[in-house]
């Protein structure tokens, strides 16, 4: 199901991408260009013995009606220890993640996105195991392609959006596979501020 699922929402983008690259740019709108926003989402979180905080910066330019351009970055930490048990065992483990990567929104009609994103992550984990006073860590990194579909807000003065995609790749390393048997839908929503740089003077 997510198979068929994925190829419908690439071949969609496909075909909305050719349409909107012949799309005809009015002289309205390059008298008025487009800002390039800056925003994001955070991840903050915690229980029993668990704290988790993540930041995923965008920079995003819409350069049409129909498609939107974009960088962004992944800065993640999570730590986990056992609470107290009848079993005695003391486990603390943490994890940090870095990546980064370019991604493509594509709005087929107005308030909804097909979004693919490639993209490259390293994952470094530490382990501990104070009853049986052992440790170990890892590095490990993997590249990822994010697609799916979301749900949005966009215009001049910034925008917002609620997203779930999957990782196409889902290499055993991705951190979006980590730990689990099969790839895990990745849940997003954030938002974005314009940047007013500078206008250029023209001769």
């Amino acid at each position: 199901m997510i198979k068929k699922y994925v190829v419908l929402c690439l071949l969609t983008f496909i075909y909305i991408s050719s349409v909107a690259q012949n799309t005809t740019v009015t002289t309205q709108a390059i008298l008025n260009p487009q800002p390039v926003f800056f925003g994001g989402g955070i991840v903050l979180g915690g229980g029993s013995g668990s704290f988790q905080i993540g930041l995923n910066p965008e920079l995003v330019k819409s350069y049409t009606q129909y498609i939107d351009l974009g960088v962004a970055f992944n800065l993640y930490y999570s730590s986990f220890r056992t609470p107290a048990s009848i079993s005695g065992e003391r486990y603390k483990s943490n994890n940090s993640q870095i990546g980064f990567g370019g991604f493509m929104r594509v709005w087929p009609i107005e308030q909804f996105f097909l979004q693919i994103q490639p993209e490259y992550n390293w994952t470094f984990s530490n382990a501990k195991n104070f009853s049986q006073g052992t440790s170990g860590s890892s590095n490990v990194n993997a590249p990822s392609v994010l697609a799916g579909i979301g749900y949005g807000k966009r215009n001049e003065s910034g925008f917002s959006y609620f997203s779930v995609m999957y990782d196409l790749v889902n290499s055993k390393q991705s951190p979006y596979r980590m730990g689990q048997l099969t790839a895990q839908p990745i849940i997003r929503a954030g938002f974005g501020i314009p940047i007013h740089l500078p206008k250029t003077k023209r001769s």
